[in-house]
């Protein structure tokens, strides 16, 4: 328990650790007072309710009860209270760590990686794992409550306390078979959890795909499925946690049973008042109750200690490499590509690739899908790491440049749309400050004003999620606004009108002329129509350029590009 709680709760708990010293010690004082409370109605049974007592006694007794609930209060309260803060804010804090983790993370990690487990480690295993926060505090104050109540039964007979040493042996090997057991059911649990979370996720994002092939009972029998096997996995666990709960009880009760057998006699012997007996079996049952919970929190112990091995994985994962010394890009004449391979594991997409992109130009790629030209945009925004040396930025080597330096070079518009579930005007801005005339510049130049305008609430309309509540075409115009708005040096268009239908498309494409006007343009294109006033075009397959050129002097030879462009007519 120890070693758990210096290597991963202590450096969350230590921005609060007054709180939690404060909390340990009103557990002392609570303690104390359910000690006192019991000793204080001992004479009550010793001397009954005497018409000779003194109202000074009975009055003193009364207000020492009142007083000893007045102080209880507080104590409990801030106890209580701190315990709930120092948990929540250490579960925020993780959270956020988790949250920061997984946008530091490789791009690869995400691709081979379900969604759905990045969910349940952010949500589901940092719930589970804060309440090892709470165990440990329980794992303090249980047994400093059943110490209070164990001295008090043993200031009233010391010979029969000793009875309750004898059930320790037993508890302990109680205790550390349901821990590990737990632990050990617990790991798949989370697992199960993470595969549930991931049905969910494909159930919500994929509502499209579904009613087009009517695939609703499918759906529902996979997310069946992954809930069965969570069901019977948490049924493991619970089967434990229920089973040890109890059996402790039943080992306790033993004990405190034949406690009371001998302390009746002893009664019966005058070995002991009434008063005393009564006092000492109050005491006794009251230390029933920190056993139970004492057991009850070993349990969520090691339900944390198993949800902290996934976290901590999570969170020790080595981040994309970001160790470039160059903090400022200002690109003034080119961009080279020079003999750049690259693969997804052993499928190689790029291979010798070599190209240049002059400032200021507009230069399309161009291939059948699979051809590397999506990849060397990708590439480009340092999404993947490269060998030294493949690409430069007016000479110098990108792998030398930090990833925000060289990501504030480019604007992206990309075939896969996303946008927050905010307002327009916040998926413009993106947390930067604008001025008013410059998002509506942005809108009148990628045309989306044209609807924006028709809207109730204007750029302050939600979206909704990714967009949901505009058209793809909408969707598209808002995130060329967005490019045109960040004011990038290079523009990079991957396939931006790929999804769209001809009408939007023309509405796009003239949106994307308007943007690039004054700017370096990378475009990756499927139609290529809309290319054909471009500076350079570079026509790839397998990988590598296999010719370059102007339409018209494209055209001109029959070869791959004239392919491609009788495919692109139909």
């Amino acid at each position: 328990m120890l070693n758990f709680y210096k290597t991963y709760l202590y450096p969350y708990i230590k921005p609060h650790k007054l709180k939690v010293f404060g909390s340990i010690s009103l557990s002392l004082i609570l303690a104390g007072i359910g000690a006192l409370q019991v000793r204080l109605v001992q004479p009550i049974f010793d001397n009954g309710i005497d018409p000779n007592s003194s109202v000074k006694d009975i009055y003193f007794l009364a207000g020492s009860l009142l007083v000893l609930g007045i102080i209880n209060f507080p104590c409990r309260f801030f106890h209580f209270y701190w315990i709930r803060f120092v948990v929540d804010r250490a579960t925020c804090a993780i959270r956020e760590d988790l949250f920061q983790k997984l946008q530091r993370l490789p791009t690869a990690f995400f691709t081979e990686n379900k969604q759905g487990e990045m969910i349940s480690t952010i949500v589901n295993d940092t719930h589970v794992f804060s309440n090892g926060f709470k165990a440990i505090i329980d794992l303090l104050r249980e047994p400093l409550k059943a110490a209070a109540y164990l001295g008090m039964a043993f200031y009233y007979d010391w010979q029969l306390t000793l009875v309750i040493f004898l059930i320790a042996p037993f508890l302990v090997l109680i205790f550390n078979i349901s821990g590990k057991k737990v632990k050990n059911n617990q790991g798949a649990v989370q697992r199960e959890y993470a595969d549930l979370t991931h049905n969910i996720a494909e159930g919500i994002g994929g509502q499209k795909l579904t009613k087009a092939f009517n695939l609703q009972d499918y759906v529902v029998g996979r997310f069946r499925k992954a809930q069965d096997k969570y069901f019977d996995s948490q049924m493991r666990t619970t089967f434990v946690e229920e089973f040890a709960h109890p059996l402790v009880e039943v080992v306790s009760s033993v004990a405190f049973s034949a406690v009371i057998i001998f302390a009746y006699y002893r009664v019966v012997n005058a070995g002991l008042t009434k008063g005393t007996f009564i006092g000492f079996i109050a005491a006794l049952a009251l230390f029933m109750d920190p056993i139970r919970k004492f057991s009850q929190a070993n349990v969520r112990l090691s339900q944390a200690r198993a949800a902290a091995e996934r976290i901590f994985q999570l969170l020790a994962l080595s981040e994309e490499r970001d160790d470039g010394s160059i903090e400022k890009v200002d690109f003034k004449e080119s961009i080279e590509v020079k003999g750049l391979s690259f693969a997804y594991g052993n499928n190689k997409v790029i291979d010798n690739l070599t190209l240049s992109i002059p400032k200021g130009k507009k230069i399309a790629l161009v291939g059948l899908s699979g051809s590397g030209k999506s990849t060397l945009i990708n590439l480009l925004l340092g999404l993947y790491p490269i060998e030294k040396n493949k690409i430069f930025i007016d000479g110098k080597d990108i792998t030398d440049m930090k990833l925000g330096a060289l990501r504030d070079l480019f604007g992206l518009v990309s075939q896969d749309i996303f946008l927050f579930h905010d307002t327009i005007s916040e998926n413009l801005t993106l947390g930067k400050e604008f001025k008013e005339e410059q998002i509506q510049s942005a809108l009148e130049v990628s045309y989306a004003s044209e609807f924006v305008n028709t809207l109730e609430e204007k750029e302050f309309t939600l979206v909704g999620d990714r967009g949901s509540r505009l058209s793809g075409g909408q969707q598209q115009r808002i995130t060329i606004a967005r490019a045109f708005l960040q004011n990038t040096d290079v523009l990079l268009f991957d396939e931006a009108t790929s999804a769209l239908d001809n009408e939007s498309e023309k509405v796009v494409q003239k949106a994307l002329e308007s943007i690039a006007e004054t700017k370096t343009v990378v475009a990756v294109a499927h139609r290529l129509s809309t290319i054909q006033n471009y500076d350079m075009i570079y026509v790839m397959k397998e990988g590598r350029v296999v010719e370059s050129g102007h339409h018209a002097e494209l055209m001109a030879h029959d070869g791959e590009y004239r392919k491609l462009y009788a495919l692109s007519l139909g």
